[in-house]
Formats: C-alpha cells, structure tokens, sequence
C-alpha cells in the first residue's frame, strides 16, 4: 500500500497529545479522527464545515471557514486528520480548533490508515475493560438461582457476545455512547443495584442480578456500531423494533433453547425454568425505562424493577454529567456552564479537578 493525501508510511504516528490535554491556547499538532462532518451556514450566508474530531480521550470542533467539499476531498468520517500548529480555542465553553478552507493540504492534512493505531482515537470508556469483564463474570458465578445461572453464563460465558458486548455503545448520543460503554454502563447499574439490594430486604438478589445484567442487552441487536468511525447508528431492527423488546426476545428465546436443549434436564436436582420466573425476569427487561413515555411498554411492577428502573437511569444521567466535564473547559475557578448533553445549566469544575 501505498501512501496517500501527502503522509508518507514511516514512520507510524506516535499520538502523544490528546484532547483531554488541550487547553486554550495551546498549539495542537497531532492527528484525530474524523467522526462527522457537517455543513452549515453562517449569519452572512458564506457557509463553514464544523469536523467532529475524536481520540480515546474525548472530541474537539474543527471549524473550516468559506467550505468547498471539492477542496477538502477525502476528509470524511473515518478519515485520520492531521492538525499542525493550530491554535486551540475556547467558544461557549468548549474548546474548537479554527481554520480557513484554503489551509486543507497545509495545516490541516489527511493521513493514512495505515500510520495510525485505532485504538489512540476511538472514544472509549476510561475503565479497564477487562477489570470489569471479570466483574461481570464474578456476579454471575455468584448467583445461586441455578436456572437465573444458566441463563446469565449463556449469554456473558460466551466468548463471541461477550466480544461484541464489550465493545458496544450503549447509546448513540447519550449516556455511554463510545466504545465499551454498553460493558460500563452494565457494570455501574450492577453496583448500584447490589446497594440497594443490601438495604432493602424484600429484595431477591439473584432476579436483581439478572435484570442488571440483562436490561440493555438488545442494545448489541438494536445498534450497529462502526468503530473505525467512532460511530454508532440504529440497525433495522432497533428502529422497528427498539432494543427493549429486541432484548426481551433474546431472553426467551435463550430460556426456551436452554430448556430443550439443557443436557441435565431430567436428572438436575434443581427445579428448572418456571413460567413465573421467566415472566419475572422479561419484566425487568420490559420496564427498565420506568414509564410509557420513556419507552417501556409496562411501568415497574415489583420492587426488583423499581430498584433497576432507578439504577439504569441514575446511571445514564450521571453519566452525562461526567462527559460533560470531561470534554469542556472551565475556568481556573470553575463555573456553570449550559451543557446540550445534560440540558440545562451544569457546574462545571476546574479543570485539574475534573481529571482527578
């Protein structure tokens, strides 16, 4: 292969400055990948392109002035975009690069694939992944519901969805929607639940369990994730269908292939699958989100999905909160700040607090 857009092959791109180090001020030279790019127009009629540009750590506006699509041929999403000596600003609290089209091919560059290591630009969870794979796989090895059990060490003992549910988003522009987010989210609903668990005593643990590790399980169905782009999008099904009842399809569906398939069914000395577990457990999965209006066909109706209903959605909100703080700018003092993501006005902290 050979290279292309003006970057030659060797040597690889060592990416050593990330969005989450820029402050403004500072001269960004390093290379980010090209998430999207959209053009809009300005108050006078001249038209601009505003370039979502992404690594690991966070995203960053390029603002490219008096756009031509036919002058910045090549850079779309997926494309690896090098910035050279450019300023970085700060504008209603975020922090943007700024450049005239006529810069393309001079300051602002296309590099080859094949110089860079995705893994330096595709937003991801700041988690260990492989700490909270283990953890998953703890609290099911923990339940004592052999049925629940099997149940749960058919989907997260698999090592082909536990691939893809590592790896996936758990939104496509809220809460947790970067790689590994739908793992993250999972693993932060688990937690929040087994506290609650431990407060309350009607609660059975081993059906909370379940419901916090299966409640977004249609998401690896309802989305289709291009990690090259660093994007996510709704599959056919998940916008025919959406991922609560794509998840609770899943769930019956493995139930059903586990009872007719299980090889100790006969001579297992624990009762096997009941229809009122089975309606317990596609429950949680049916009420998660709470309410009709937020997408559940049926409102929490035991205390196992009142106490999943808040977990997921303390989680997702929160969630927004620290993603806000991650990818804007406040002050030496901090100060509050209106936040898209979160919708209203939020504190924002200074900086070296925010990281810490």
């Amino acid at each position: 292969m050979t290279a292309k857009w003006g970057c030659s092959m060797e040597p690889r791109i060592v990416k050593t400055q990330f969005v989450a180090d820029l402050k403004p001020g500072m001269i960004a030279d390093t290379v980010f990948l090209c998430a999207d790019i959209k053009s809009r127009m300005t108050r006078n009629g001249s038209y601009f392109a505003d370039v979502k540009l992404v690594d690991r750590t966070g995203e960053i506006s390029l603002k490219l002035w008096r756009y031509s699509p036919e002058v910045t041929l090549g850079l779309e999403p997926g494309a690896f975009v090098r910035v050279g000596n450019v300023q970085v600003e700060e504008y209603g609290g975020s922090l943007q690069l700024s450049q005239d089209t006529s810069s393309f091919g001079r300051s602002v560059t296309l590099c080859d694939v094949s110089q860079c290591d995705l893994a330096d630009f595709v937003p991801a969870t700041p988690r260990d992944v492989d700490e909270m794979t283990r953890e998953v796989t703890a609290a099911v090895s923990g339940v004592s519901n052999k049925p629940i059990r099997c149940l749960l060490e058919s989907f997260f003992c698999d090592p082909d969805f536990m691939a893809r549910f590592r790896e996936w988003p758990a939104a496509i522009r809220h809460h947790h929607a970067y790689c590994g987010g739908l793992l993250e989210h999972t693993v932060n609903v688990l937690r929040i639940c087994r506290q609650a668990a431990e407060q309350y005593e009607a609660v059975d643990w081993d059906v909370l369990c379940a419901g916090a590790l299966l409640h977004d399980i249609g998401k690896v169905q309802s989305y289709d994730y291009d990690r090259a782009r660093a994007q996510a999008a709704m599959s056919p099904n998940g916008v025919a269908i959406d991922h609560i009842v794509l998840g609770m399809e899943l769930v019956a569906r493995r139930i059903a292939q586990l009872v007719s398939g299980c090889p100790d069914r006969g001579s297992c000395a624990s009762p096997c699958w009941t229809s009122g577990l089975t309606l317990e457990i596609s429950h949680l999965v049916a009420s998660h989100h709470g309410t009709l209006e937020w997408g559940s066909p049926v409102q929490p109706a035991t205390i196992e999905a009142c106490i999943l209903h808040h977990a997921d959605n303390m989680d997702a909100q929160v969630n927004k909160f620290e993603r806000t703080i991650r990818e804007s700018f406040a002050s030496g003092e901090g100060e509050y700040r209106y936040s898209e993501l979160v919708g209203r006005t939020v504190w924002m902290p200074p900086r070296s607090e925010a990281r810490k």
